[in-house]
């Protein structure tokens, strides 16, 4: 081998040396740009799952709700009963009704005493009996001025109920 060949050799290896550098430093730079973009990829991919954990909690949430809604409609959609006299009214307005249907114009004093009531417990139920339009009260004239007296009696819807 002359030394033209190992001079034209030498050229071969060193042009290949330097492209083999350069491919070399081409390839950290498309490693360098991977590993960005992986890091970038595993953020995006941990705040879609964060979101999706969100999504269905939020879907468990609401069928929930809807179950319990279903479950409400499915009561108003359920036919009511009539109204009984003993849903209508609680038993002590119900005696008072009664009393009232056996004794026209009673005093409150008269009504508790016979119901065994307090007085203040007679007047709030005779004022609920009153709004719902079952008795009514009067003022009878009296021959001391300043005395009010107070009597109570049924309506004619309170008749009606008590009768029905």
């Amino acid at each position: 081998m002359g030394l033209l060949d190992l001079f034209s050799k030498l050229v071969v290896e060193h042009g290949s040396a330097e492209v083999q550098s350069k491919h070399i430093a081409l390839f950290k730079d498309q490693l360098a740009l991977a590993d960005k973009k992986s890091v970038q990829l595993e953020s995006e991919v941990a705040s879609l799952k964060s979101k999706l954990e969100k999504a269905e909690s939020d879907f468990r949430e609401s069928q929930e709700e809807n179950e319990i809604l279903r479950g409400k409609i499915k009561e108003y959609e359920q036919p009511t009963e009539q109204p009984t006299h003993d849903n209508l009214l609680d038993g002590t307005k119900l005696d008072i009704l009664k009393l009232l249907f056996k004794q026209e114009k009673l005093q409150i004093e008269q009504i508790a005493q016979t119901l065994n009531l307090e007085i203040q417990v007679t007047k709030l139920h005779l004022g609920d009996l009153r709004k719902m339009k079952f008795v009514r009260d009067s003022y009878p004239r009296t021959k001391y001025i300043n005395q009010v007296i107070t009597e109570w009696s049924l309506s004619q819807e309170g008749i009606r109920y008590v009768t029905e």
